[in-house]
């Protein structure tokens, strides 16, 4: 059996940063044309294993857990660390279409140059090592190699399946539609214009953004044709591109709010708060087109949570805006630095979903651009945090300083690659306190959105040390150290996850969980 687009296996060795997705349909991610960066979606919704059930993070291959045929092109090679860039196909079970950094197990042995493909072997819970590659004789890339075909529904109320085999839709019984699914660049606010690279909205000069769409094969004045494979048409001029956006395809906020997606999926809402303290939320559907309010109900108090600040939730109603999605209200004794809770039903018999903004400063609407982003450059889903890269955050944002290293928040949509990891056991527990503290201040911050890159960051430094550094402590410690990476790792996709829902109630257990693993490795490796 296939896959439903809300599961996921996200992987959990070090990476370049691409799509984040593993088998589910990205949303805002960027598939890298350089080979040397890339930034991966947030998933629409992580299925979490069972705590009880075992989570393999390294050493699959010794622990005879199921073999998978591994498939991909080399971008980049790195002698000295023995690390390969790979552009990665499709492996059905076990890893989608992403590129990645992957540790060669017989680097020694291998004559392999950067555009070659090459097989291997691979293995359930082991996301950061090839076995056993080999160059795959007469093939190399080729720069405009297709997606992995995957398969949908089109059925309403089944648009989130996405399987990666033929059959038919769980509740429909309708046969499942084969797709494309590539990451390409829109204008923010005029949906129509899609491009395949980054650049500036022609319409009006602010920077495209990442989205999430269907990639096909049409003529030109023939607009009915989709075909999935270039080839001629009947006049026999080469079919040209097109892109059809895709429900949860692009989550990039309209207004400079903090966006977040209700947990039925299709609800989606964005938090603003704009000089003489008016909070106004927008709502989008799930191909983030405004959404009428007819019917919503909402109420907003100051403060995190339930309301700390000992005011009486007050209730929003229908704002002045040109499509009629927004509900808003005027809180005169708000003070910046600031957080709201937000309570929201969108029908009356509905229960209420709790939402949690934090404002350190007025919401500002996008602004065109005054130059058009450089080479190499990316754009996440949403403001992240850029290590040691300070002058880029000029554009705006906060900053947060960790062990005199200024972490700032970016929110001109572009970041600089991630330095890699450092080498030494002392570095990597040096980093990993760094990310933990990083996340603790995003969350003290309100910065829900942003939790997603230090924690996986942190999970994956925990997954060197183990993998890399693990003889550097007491045999008699290597179960504690393999508990808490396993602890750490299941925790990190649970912010992930949970980061998305903007709810800081969901977020403090797993923090806790996040921070006691952090402990655990720490004092695995004698430090305090």
């Amino acid at each position: 059996m296939g896959f439903l687009m809300c599961s996921a296996i996200l992987g959990v060795g070090s990476w370049v940063r691409q799509p984040r997705t593993a088998s589910a349909l990205l949303h805002g991610g960027i598939a890298s044309s350089q080979g040397s960066v890339s930034l991966v979606p947030k998933l629409l919704q992580l299925t979490i294993p069972d705590s009880k059930s075992p989570l393999k993070v390294a050493g699959a291959q010794q622990t005879r857990q199921k073999e998978h045929i591994f498939q991909g092109t080399v971008e980049k090679i790195d002698a000295n660390s023995r690390m390969f860039t790979v552009r990665g196909e499709n492996v059905p079970g076990w890893m989608a279409a992403m590129t990645m950094n992957y540790r060669i197990d017989n680097a020694d042995k291998l004559t392999v140059r950067v555009g070659d493909r090459i097989s291997a072997k691979v293995y359930d819970g082991d996301f950061s090592t090839l076995y056993d590659v080999r160059l795959v004789a007469g093939k190399t890339a080729e720069a405009n190699d297709l997606p992995p075909v995957n398969y949908i529904c089109a059925t309403p109320g089944e648009e989130n399946v996405l399987e990666d085999k033929p059959g038919k839709c769980p509740q429909s019984g309708m046969p499942l539609v084969p797709i494309r699914i590539v990451t390409v660049y829109s204008c923010l606010k005029f949906q129509s214009f899609i491009q395949q690279n980054p650049g500036i909205c022609p319409v009006d000069k602010s920077e495209l953004v990442p989205i999430t769409a269907a990639l096909y094969f049409t003529c030109t004045g023939e607009s009915t044709i989709h075909q999935l494979e270039p080839g001629t048409c009947a006049d026999g001029s080469v079919r040209i591109k097109g892109y059809e956006r895709r429900p949860h395809g692009d989550h990039n906020p309209r207004h400079g709010g903090q966006f977040f997606m209700a947990d039925d999926n299709w609800h989606h809402l964005e938090g603003t708060l704009v000089p003489a303290n008016i909070f106004r939320v927008y709502f989008y559907n799930d191909m983030t087109q405004p959404l009428a309010v007819g019917g919503f109900s909402a109420r907003v108090a100051e403060g995190e949570q339930n309301g700390t600040n000992g005011e009486a939730p007050i209730a929003l109603k229908p704002g002045r805006t040109k499509d009629g999605n927004a509900l808003e209200v005027s809180v005169p004794g708000a003070a910046l630095p600031t957080s709201f809770t937000l309570w929201v039903k969108f029908k009356s018999d509905d229960k209420e979903l709790v939402f949690n903004f934090t404002f350190a400063d007025y919401s500002k609407e996008p602004v065109p651009s005054t130059a058009p982003a450089q080479a190499g450059e990316r754009a996440p889903k949403g403001p992240v945090l850029s290590t040691r890269n300070a002058p880029q955050a000029a554009q705006g944002g906060t900053s947060v300083m960790v062990d005199s290293v200024l972490y700032p928040t970016i929110v001109s949509n572009a970041i600089r690659p991630e330095e890699p990891l450092p080498p030494t056991t002392a570095g990597l527990l040096t980093e990993l306190a760094n990310r933990a503290q990083l996340v603790k201040a995003l969350l003290d911050e309100g910065n829900f959105g942003g939790l997603w890159y230090p924690t996986l960051r942190a999970k994956d430094v925990a997954v060197a040390l183990e993998e890399n550094h693990v003889s550097d402590i007491a045999e008699a410690q290597h179960p504690k150290m393999a508990s808490a990476v396993k602890r750490l790792t299941l925790a990190a996709w649970q912010i992930d996850a949970a980061g998305d829902l903007g709810n800081k109630e969901r977020l403090l257990p797993l923090y806790r969980d996040f921070a006691s693993a952090i402990a655990d490795i720490e004092s695995a490796y004698g430090t305090q």
